[in-house]
């Protein structure tokens, strides 16, 4: 089965400008809090609102992956990832509230991630996108200084398997089940698009073909379509998640 591979037009987007001004609102709002706080009780250090600002900075760091991942696996470069890392750290460098703050990290490199970046979508039924790095946030604060490492795993995966049975002539019923994960737990998709390979040619199924999608709301699907072909059927499945990250799966099914 010669391999799918769909070509995307990168668009670098404003998510991270997005990402930048939540974290600030978080942060400016922990700060009201916090200056309210020592109003009422002046030598109340416990006050200091440190682990809601490590949660904001996590979920920043998680938000800007997340991004990321959605751009390059659109055909976006896997540089956007440490470009948009290193704006975060500069954004977070800048914020002075309830102290100064600076946020190092390091791309995972090794013989799954290049950059920082997995996309492995083949032929066996299964498909990754994903982006890993490593943090460190030091935190130089009123009442304390703390050092927080960390880890950050943006993944969307999907498999597929399935079969077909024969009913009239050459025609087929495809029986399809494929399963959606952001980061191992159940996810939902956002559109999902099929393809069959004829003669060495990509075709889009639709509802001339019968296309049937249940889904089972816990990121499971069952996919059915009919095609006229005089052999197995190759596959390939297209799945955009709730998250905007692109995913594709191939595998062929044959008759059982």
């Amino acid at each position: 089965m010669r391999q799918f591979r769909r070509k995307f037009r990168a668009n670098s987007s404003g998510q991270l400008l997005i990402v930048a001004a939540l974290m600030i609102a978080i942060l400016i709002s922990s700060t009201t809090i916090y200056v309210y706080e020592l109003s009422r009780e002046t030598n109340n250090v416990d006050s200091y609102p440190v682990s809601d600002v490590i949660l904001a900075v996590k979920q920043s760091s998680k938000n800007t992956m997340i991004s990321s991942l959605a751009n390059i696996s659109k055909g976006g470069e896997k540089a956007t990832l440490e470009v948009n890392l290193n704006n975060l750290s500069h954004v977070l460098g800048n914020l002075h509230q309830l102290g100064m703050y600076n946020l190092c990290f390091t791309v995972v490199n090794d013989s799954r991630y290049d950059s920082g970046v997995c996309l492995s979508w083949n032929t066996s039924g299964s498909g990754v996108s994903s982006t890993c790095a490593n943090f460190t946030l030091n935190v130089q604060g009123i009442a304390a200084n703390i050092a927080v490492n960390y880890a950050v795993n943006a993944t969307t995966s999907v498999t597929i398997n399935g079969s077909y049975t024969r009913l009239e002539g050459e025609e087929k019923l495809v029986n399809l089940t494929c399963q959606v994960l952001n980061e191992e737990e159940p996810a939902l998709f956002k559109n999902i698009t099929l393809y069959y390979e004829n003669y060495g040619s990509w075709i889009q199924v639709n509802s001339s073909n019968n296309l049937s999608i249940v889904d089972y709301g816990n990121g499971t699907y069952l996919l059915s379509f009919t095609v006229s072909l005089s052999s197995d059927v190759p596959v390939s499945t297209h799945v955009y998640d709730l998250r905007d990250v692109f995913v594709q799966a191939n595998t062929t099914c044959i008759e059982g």
